[in-house]
């Protein structure tokens, strides 16, 4: 299959800093990539590990999902995705495929919720479908097509909206699967930020997203642990803990 990408924008335009790349809902660090970048968890037939099409003069950084990221304090959930598209990439020969859903869940149900990239509304997920059996996507490949799991919701109920900021960078990916031609090697970066107050969980261990692009050339998917947030009680514990080891160093000086 051979394909170009084609960007589509929900944001300003901007350029990447020296530094690294600037966060808007919550700072993950100056990078945007992680494990992720330029591999894939399926082994493609013919290809392997690589974001489909991985071999050859095209490689697969147009199809390419680079960095997932998660973090939360007392009001909210931050979900940072990054890729080498917008809200869609296109063959040449087949047309457009369209960005996936971000689907989540809690304790090993990665998809009892999700966000609509295109609209930023959050749903409670009633029913989602697979990757579709088009040309030019995975999905005429069940043992694929099962790999790659959810791609779009099909029915919910829409709980709140997900605040949502895409913007492009130019020049992050410095090993793209590819030689650099128009927005090659280029880099979208996708924040998610998700108020706790719509959805119904209140403690849990574990949260799982997942993603993927509309012809299955590529997924990502990862659990987070949670890390715990003291309670008001836990803190008031330690802060006397604190202050009395103070008294007690004051009169051993």
């Amino acid at each position: 299959m051979r394909k170009t990408l084609v960007l589509a924008c929900l944001a300003l335009v901007f350029t990447a800093p020296a530094f690294g790349f600037s966060w808007t809902f919550h700072d993950f660090g100056g990078t945007v990539f992680d494990d992720n970048n330029n591999t894939s968890p399926i082994d493609y037939p013919n290809i392997g590990y690589l974001p489909s099409p991985g071999h050859g003069g095209e490689g697969g950084e147009g199809f390419d999902l680079e960095g997932l990221f998660f973090a939360e304090d007392d009001a909210y959930l931050y979900i940072g995705l990054t890729s080498s598209f917008g809200l869609g990439a296109m063959s040449e020969d087949f047309g457009v495929f369209s960005s996936g859903d971000v689907f989540f869940g809690f304790d090993g149900n990665k998809y009892d919720y999700a966000i609509n990239v295109e609209e930023g509304s959050l749903y409670a997920v009633d029913e989602w479908s697979y990757i579709p059996e088009r040309p030019g996507s995975y999905g005429g490949r069940p043992m694929i097509k099962n790999m790659v799991g959810a791609y779009q919701i099909v029915s919910g109920d829409i709980i709140g909206e997900a605040g949502l900021m895409l913007t492009f960078e130019r020049g992050l990916e410095t090993n793209p699967l590819r030689p650099p031609m128009d927005a090659s090697g280029d880099t979208w970066v996708w924040e998610f930020r998700i108020a706790k107050e719509d959805l119904d969980v209140s403690q849990y261990s574990s949260i799982t997203i997942h993603n993927t692009l509309e012809c299955g050339n590529d997924l990502i998917e990862e659990t987070f642990p949670r890390d715990p947030i003291p309670e008001p009680t836990t803190l008031m514990l330690l802060g006397s803990g604190l202050l009395g080891m103070g008294v007690l160093r004051k009169r051993f000086m």
